[in-house]
């Protein structure tokens, strides 16, 4: 079973511009009420994520700049329980950014924590940190796209 969240925002700035912020976790207090993240965006790094009610140490499985970060945690094995974040930045026609932000929770303990997850996970908290992020990036922006 998998259980899967997805939004997309779409910000007038860059995807270079998007990453500088989002690869800057040690920025997010000023701007995120959703989380705060302390490490390094490169592969391998381990982070320790802060968000309401729980912390969490997941390890970065993709970090290519200007375009994706990933990381993911496990319980036990991969076929108890896997969490992946994805962000993907893809640059649109107009010269700005859409962002795919993803959640994806799988294994076999993700049918025991579904309710957990419907009501401490849900879509509105991603749209949230994708509109506080849309706004950090284009207040940093000198000249906005659109």
């Amino acid at each position: 079973m998998s259980i899967v969240l997805a939004t997309t925002i779409d910000i007038d700035a860059t995807p270079e511009q998007v990453w500088a912020v989002l690869a800057d976790f040690s920025s997010y207090g000023e701007w995120s009420n959703f989380s705060r993240i302390d490490g390094i965006p490169e592969l391998g790094d381990r982070l320790k994520i802060r968000m309401p009610g729980m912390a969490f140490r997941p390890t970065i499985t993709a970090a290519t700049p200007d375009r994706e970060l990933q990381w993911s945690e496990k319980f036990g094995s991969e076929r108890f329980f896997l969490g992946e974040h994805n962000f993907t930045l893809v640059r649109t026609d107009d010269g700005g950014t859409r962002v795919h932000n993803t959640e994806t929770f799988s294994g076999v303990l993700t049918k025991p924590f579904e309710r957990f997850f419907a009501n401490n996970h849900n879509d509105s908290g991603y749209a949230a940190f994708n509109r506080a992020l849309k706004t950090r990036v284009e207040t940093r922006v000198s000249r906005p796209l659109s």
